[in-house]
């Protein structure tokens, strides 16, 4: 009998519908949003990580800063908004910010007018991004980030730019628009544990700061 409880939480602990769940209430608000018609000033792309495993023998983006990237090049291109990366970095010699720039203009087309290179959380990079857009009078921005990380991205802006209106936008969303329970997410899967961790982590995150806010 212990054997067949183990094996039931080993099953249940590995169906993707355990992270599906949480995944769709991080996402869900974001769902809508577009960038018709709508009144910002400027593109903010948020940094999320880079990797130093390339073939290119230098600094890369992670796959979520691609995403976000990709975005916000296509977002400048429908809407000719100035664009502002944020992202800082232990490395000495590349900040995240400067190869989200260089990805942007030599990979995507897309022009960077403005480069914040010194926060290394969501919340620096509400808080050091703030100065740069009252420089420039901007007061209304796309925020850009994926689509799980927007509602702490929102807060955490909400919480140091009241000064700034704040549209969070994404590219998509990975659970659907309208969320019903699929097969699928009862198939025994290897990779619900790495979903599990990104995901969990993010709510953990924030819930932990709402709670010091």
């Amino acid at each position: 009998m212990t054997l067949f409880w183990i094996a039931l939480f080993i099953w249940v602990f590995f169906l993707p519908i355990t992270y599906a769940l949480p995944l769709y209430w991080l996402e869900k608000s974001y769902f809508h949003n577009t960038y018709q018609n709508k009144k910002a000033q400027a593109i903010v792309i948020l940094g999320a990580g880079l990797t130093h495993s390339s073939t290119m023998q230098q600094p890369n983006v992670s796959l979520s800063l691609l995403e976000r990237l990709r975005f916000g090049a296509f977002l400048q291109r429908k809407t000719g908004l100035p664009i502002l990366v944020t992202g800082g970095g232990s490395d000495a010699m590349h900040s995240e910010a400067s190869v989200m720039k260089k990805v942007l203009e030599e990979e995507f087309g897309a022009k960077v007018d403005f480069v914040e290179e010194q926060s290394n959380s969501t919340a620096q990079n509400a808080q050091f991004s703030l100065p740069i857009l009252k420089e420039h009078q901007l007061k209304s921005i796309f925020l850009v980030s994926n689509a799980w990380h927007l509602k702490r991205a929102e807060y955490m802006f909400h919480l140091y730019a009241k000064e700034i209106e704040i549209i969070p936008i994404a590219d998509f969303a990975y659970v659907s628009k309208k969320f019903s329970f699929d097969r699928e997410d009862y198939v025994f899967s290897l990779a619900t544990p790495y979903y599990q961790r990104k995901f969990y982590l993010e709510i953990f995150r924030l819930l932990w700061l709402k709670s010091k806010n």
